[in-house]
């Protein structure tokens, strides 16, 4: 670990694609300008971190947007156990908590509805991300249709898995934790063969939780073998599957009444027999084939399927809180949700006089598929706020029928990144056609269909001052549908929902590469957002309008080789500009703090103490409002983890981590405007091995 600690430069600890990437781009053989520009021609097949932005290998120095990574070697020395926490030191990053209970994101204000596996898209609703098979965390602010197609315009994440590489090594680890937490893990990678033409890597997590929370506990088995055949230096195909199965209470948290926050965080008002089971398998395979210095071809394909055999929850009824009645309804289905993406992308690199052209020209084809089945319900089952008696499971539901929503989708993008002197101009689009199919037993039946044809441009500029700072502007539009959000008077589903985002920012390089600092300011409007009709409650009409402005501050260095330091700022600046309720336009949107900050800084002793390492975070937030009508606002907080880490004999470790330490109150919002407490003060023991 002091090796990782101590040697590792600031560019691996942080994956700063802006140092040590690719040969320089030459504009021409007579004018070749002091500032290099960074190509991916003539590199080594293989991902460079940053692909994320521009999917060429630009570096962020470059890229007129703000782009953040969290690597391997970070997410480690944090010791952090879920991507929940993993994206806490980015500035403008929320999170909250998804439908069953599962780690989500709002980027810049806006809700993370879909995230990217491997540049992959994948709804939200059900699938499950296990940190054991990420090797890093890449986070692009700002509309990603240009590239990507439905997304909300406050970015995308894409979680980046863990590839093989051609040395033997592994590593095996067990924790146990307060609150019954128990998790192992296994890392296993080798070549296949002699001549290294072919690399395996293994991953297998497992664990067994319980909670500070009563009636939740939580069963999770991960397993992903991933193979890479490498026949000779221009060519690479690499396979993945992914199984993942789960088993866990549903917990609703609180409802939206400020009473709730007087009781104690661990109650719950649900029943012990509610549950989610779901079983998720995901396969990938990428084939990447450098046709000559100058272009390259890549095509993949992503499938996702995850199966929800049981699902059992409550939800608050409206109003969540009666004086001390708690108002529940209690539901169960079953849940399907399909993810198919087929992708084939084309770059090059053109030379036209004084300008040097990186070209990408890509077209995808995906498929999103959500069902609802068997639905049941059964309603009026309150519980006392102060004294909670549960009820147990009702002999009698009603039926709720079947309800399904798909979405497919087929685009073409193209992207020129161009180069001149210190001049960084970036231009790209992208058209698609999305077909949009809604139904819903006794709300849409039969089932609606819609074609929409949205194009999603981007534009950037960047200039570069000095090899080592850079100053940008950029502009950027999104598109996507909400088919699932219930009808317009006409019968159709809406069309899709438009975002716009203007951006101006600095990026730089200090203290000889061992320090890279972003500054941005931004503003986000969400246009033809999908709202209640105010005459007739059972459609919905698109008269909706969000705007959020804000500043993020980052700063991530290694200013001598022991020490470690992040830092981040962000300032949010939310409303509901336009809304048929004239009562919320103003009001903050729900779950966005005006204010959040995040440090983090880690110190690795030689000497007689060789082999200690000490670390800790602090990470705040002001209050933010828990509702769209701002009749409830949870607390600020500032919370404190600690960690530490001792190596001793042939990679043994062993490490300590504390988070909450000054057993802080926290809160955080979910979805329905479900509030959920976090964890208290809690400790987990690591043992480790690595080879």
């Amino acid at each position: 670990m002091k090796t990782l600690l101590t040697t590792a430069g600031l560019a691996a600890l942080l994956a700063s694609p802006a140092i040590a990437q690719d040969a320089p781009i030459v504009t021409g053989a007579d004018h070749v300008t002091e500032v290099e520009a960074i190509t991916v021609f003539g590199r080594a097949l293989g991902r460079i971190p940053g692909e994320t932005a521009t999917k060429s290998g630009a570096p962020t120095l470059e890229t007129p947007y703000t782009v953040n990574i969290v690597s391997r070697e970070l997410l480690d020395l944090r010791n952090v156990s879920n991507i929940g926490e993993a994206a806490e030191t980015i500035s403008g990053v929320q999170r909250t908590i998804g439908f069953s209970g599962n780690q989500r994101f709002r980027i810049r204000g806006f809700q993370n509805i879909s995230t990217l596996r491997d540049g992959f898209r994948q709804s939200v609703s059900q699938p499950e991300i296990d940190l054991q098979g990420v090797e890093s965390i890449e986070v692009l602010k700002g509309p990603a249709s240009a590239l990507y197609g439905r997304f909300e315009p406050g970015g995308v994440i894409n979680f980046v898995s863990k590839r093989p590489y051609s040395e033997v090594g592994g590593e095996a680890f067990v924790v146990a934790g307060s609150h019954d937490y128990w998790r192992g893990g296994l890392d296993l990678n080798a070549p296949l063969t002699a001549d290294g033409a072919v690399l395996a890597r293994l991953n297998i997590g497992y664990e067994n939780a319980g909670s500070f929370r009563e009636l939740v506990d939580n069963e999770q088995l991960y397993i992903s073998p991933v193979v890479e055949w490498r026949p000779d230096a221009d060519t690479s195909l690499l396979a993945r599957l992914e199984y993942l199965q789960r088993d866990a209470a549903f917990d609703r948290g609180f409802g939206n009444n400020a009473a709730f926050l007087k009781h104690p965080v661990r109650r719950n008002y649900g029943e012990d027999f509610m549950r989610v089971e779901k079983e998720q398998w995901i396969a990938g395979l990428e084939f990447n084939r450098r046709l000559n210095p100058d272009w390259r071809l890549r095509l993949g394909g992503f499938i996702s399927a995850v199966d929800v055999p049981e699902e059992q929850f409550f939800n608050y009824g409206f109003p969540a809180l009666s004086g001390t009645t708690v108002n529940r309804n209690f539901v169960s289905y079953d849940e399907t949700q399909d993810d198919l993406t087929l992708q084939a992308e084309l770059y090059g690199r053109v030379v036209t006089g004084p300008l040097t052209h990186r070209l990408l020209i890509g077209i995808d084809h995906s498929r999103d598929e959500l069902s609802y089945l068997d639905g049941q319900i059964a309603f009026g089952r309150p519980i006392d706020l102060l004294n909670p008696v549960r009820t147990g499971r009702p002999t009698t539901y009603l039926p709720v029928g079947d309800s399904h929503y798909d979405y497919t989708s087929t685009g073409l993008y193209v992207q020129d990144e161009i180069a001149w002197s210190r001049w960084r101009l970036l231009l790209g689009g992208r058209l698609e056609e999305v077909e949009t199919y809604a139904f819903a037993a006794d709300f849409i039946e039969p089932g609606v269909r819609r074609t929409d044809r949205p194009f999603s441009p981007r534009a950037g500029l960047t200039y570069l001052a000095t090899p080592d700072w850079s100053i940008y502007a950029s502009w950027a539009r999104s598109s996507r549908n909400e088919g699932d959000a219930g009808l317009l008077e006409n019968g159709l589903t809406p069309k899709p929902t438009r975002g716009e985002q203007f951006e101006i920012g600095t990026k730089a390089l200090a203290f000889d590469g061992r320090a890279e600092l972003t500054l941005s300011a931004f503003e986000i409007t969400k246009t033809d957002a999908v709202v209640a009709d105010p005459i007739d409650f059972n459609l919905v009409i698109q008269a909706g309008e969000i705007r959020v402005r804000g500043l993020e501050a980052e700063v991530s260095a290694r200013p001598l080789d022991p020490w470690t330091i992040i830092a981040s700022y962000a300032y949010s600046d939310s409303e509901i500009s336009r809304d048929t309720n004239a009562f919320i336009v103003g009001n903050r949107l729900a779950g966005v703090p005006d204010h959040q900050a995040a440090l983090w800084t880690s110190w690795a002793f030689g000497g007689d103490l060789d082999g200690l390492t000490i670390g800790g975070g602090l990470f705040h937030a002001s209050s933010q409002a828990a509702t769209t009508g701002n009749n409830l606002d949870l607390p600020g907080y500032t919370r404190l983890d600690l960690n530490a880490a001792y190596r001793f004999g042939a990679g043994y470790e062993v490490r300590l981590n504390v988070d909450n330490a000054t057993d802080e109150t926290i809160y955080i919002t979910g979805g329905f405007s479900q509030i959920h407490p976090q964890a208290p003060r809690t400790a987990r023991l690591t043992l480790s091995k690595r080879w």
